[in-house]
């Protein structure tokens, strides 16, 4: 909408500049040379506006002409009636550029999402492909009669079907609720949350023969309006995400004027500010993710759960610290 708003803005300029030139220069001019001149804003809204306004900006800029440069001067009507097929094929042709640029748009645009829907069909072909593998191989080693398997073969192979399983569930969670979330389809329940309860839950959860090391604050953090359940997934997804690429991975809380902040953070930061802006696009793999599984829909999930609760996710890195900052609202009820 403001970009309309902005590109309407600009076809009045255009509009305005041209009358003026025209104008001032009328006597060096014939009356086709203004009228190929006055079609100009209207290309240009036709391209850039919306239909409304490309039929505005069409109508203004052929009452403009018709107006100063046409016999009578000053005056709406036309002496010659050939005028008036004039104007009717300067706004026939803005509405037929209207037309052929939507349908550009449209077909650039479903290029676009012809690509992405490759993309993610091959991203999860491949992601849930593997860890179905290892669970279906592990599944056939246990059911296998014929191989002799120790108790700790057993317990391995167990652990490896429940640590794919768990890496599969992540995998759909995350799929199916950020498309939930980005078209407002998942209905959010809020109610007064614990976030220190919400994220010492999520390091039980996450950490596993590595501990995160948790800076518990010693004063009341302040409680905040939201969704538990989504709130704790985005802690996990932050955990996982800097289990997954880096080390010595910390969490903490820390309180603000307006807002409370939950801060993960690992060594091992990402190389550059394109990584970083790119981290929460959906379905984006960085350079440093080359060797590990996932959709790139972990950061993505844990901006929109920020965003629904009015707040956001800032990330930073100095390229040997990556860090990962839930900033939320306190609730003032």
């Amino acid at each position: 909408m403001k970009k309309n708003s902005l590109n309407s803005v600009h076809s009045v300029i255009i509009l305005s500049v041209i009358a003026i030139v025209c104008f001032w220069s009328h006597n060096y001019l014939n009356e086709l040379s203004i009228a190929m001149l006055f079609m100009i804003p209207i290309l240009f809204s036709a391209i850039f506006n919306s239909q409304t306004q490309a039929i505005a900006i069409a109508f203004f800029s052929i009452a403009i002409f018709d107006f100063i440069f046409v016999h009578p001067k000053f005056d709406l009507a036309a002496s010659n009636p050939s005028y008036f097929i004039t104007f009717f094929i300067m706004f026939a042709i803005g509405q037929i550029v209207f037309r052929l640029s939507q349908n550009a748009a449209l077909a650039k645009e479903m290029e676009v999402s012809k690509k992405i829907e490759d993309t993610l069909l091959e991203l999860l072909s491949h992601e849930l492909r593997t860890p179905l593998a290892v669970i279906k191989g592990c599944s056939s080693s246990l059911l296998n009669k014929d191989l002799i398997l120790t108790k700790l073969d057993e317990k391995n192979l167990i652990e490896n079907i429940d640590e794919n399983a768990e890496e599969m569930d992540k995998l759909i969670w995350n799929l199916i609720n950020s498309a939930k979330l980005k078209n407002g389809i998942l209905k959010v329940k809020k109610d007064v949350c614990d976030i220190q309860d919400i994220v010492s839950s999520a390091i039980i959860k996450t950490e596993k023969d590595i501990p995160v090391l948790f800076e518990a604050n010693q004063n009341q953090i302040s409680n905040i309006a939201g969704n538990a359940i989504l709130l704790e997934q985005a802690v996990i997804n932050l955990l996982d995400n800097a289990f997954k690429y880096g080390y010595d991975v910390a969490a903490k809380i820390q309180e603000e004027e307006d807002s409370v902040v939950i801060i993960v953070s690992n060594k091992g930061g990402l190389q550059s500010l394109v990584d970083i802006e790119k981290a929460v696009k959906p379905f984006s793999r960085l350079s440093n993710s080359k060797n590990h599984r996932g959709l790139g829909l972990g950061l993505h999930v844990v901006s929109l759960i920020s965003e629904i609760h009015g707040g956001k996710l800032v990330l930073s890195s100095d390229r040997s610290i990556f860090i990962a900052s839930i900033f939320l609202p306190k609730n003032t009820k």
